[in-house]
């Protein structure tokens, strides 16, 4: 396939799903130079000409003349940052904005964070995100709240209370597993589409749970290391 043939096929796709075809064809090339400009060029310029024509087009973030960010009918500029520091501050700002502006239309937060993530070099992914936020099927998560178990192969984790309390540096936020015989403590966390999460692990049974937390509870459970026992998600 040539280059001017895997173009023709982004530009003439009439759909999400026929312009994500195109962009995944068969065709070998380098993800820098000239060549990988006129891609980068077809591609946002096709999903955008698919975001004009559907219903829920205002949902996604366009940048415009005059460094103008819009999405769903508002308006804000964006900095120039004249570093890659400042850079970065003015982009997560412009999309701390976009991403209030598209909650305040209807969409979850995880959903926002997704079409923020994906708007600038796949505006048409952008799409179907929307469509199942606004139809209810990306709703955020629960806080404070253990998810369901899944068993991992690893096993119940070697670790005691007794050895928790003694360690003056690390210790870990612990409570009562479900499993009624073993203890939970806090075996690793993160961040993930606007929530902070820990991951719990028993040393008795396989169970591993996943916890959603508010940032606040999230910093003070890190900082005291004790934790209130929560229900458990049917």
């Amino acid at each position: 396939m040539k280059l001017t043939d895997y173009i023709s096929g982004i530009q003439a796709a009439s759909t999400a799903d026929e312009l994500q075809a195109a962009i995944v064809a068969d065709f070998k090339h380098s993800f820098r130079g000239p060549t990988w400009a006129k891609i980068c060029k077809a591609r946002v310029e096709a999903g955008y000409r698919l975001v004009d024509a559907h219903e829920h087009g205002r949902f996604v973030p366009r940048f415009g003349p005059g460094r103008k960010l819009t999405v769903c009918g508002e308006t804000c500029g964006v900095g120039r940052g004249q570093n890659s520091t400042g850079v970065r501050y003015v982009w997560h700002s412009a999309g701390e904005w976009a991403m209030s502006v598209l909650r305040n239309n209807g969409l979850s937060i995880r959903a926002s964070h997704r079409v923020w993530d994906g708007w600038k070099d796949y505006p048409h992914r952008c799409l179907p995100i929307i469509e199942k936020a606004l139809a209810g099927e990306i709703p955020d998560p629960i806080l404070d709240v253990l998810g369901p178990a899944y068993v991992t192969s690893a096993g119940p984790i070697k670790y005691e209370p007794s050895t928790n309390d003694a360690d003056t540096w690390d210790r870990r936020a612990s409570q009562p597993c479900p499993c009624g015989n073993g203890t939970l403590f806090d075996w690793g966390g993160g961040w993930s589409e606007g929530f902070d999460w820990v991951s719990w692990h028993c040393n008795r049974c396989s169970n591993v749970y996943n916890e959603y937390m508010s940032r606040g509870r999230f910093y003070q459970m890190r900082q005291t290391s004790r934790y209130v026992a929560v229900e458990v998600a049917a």
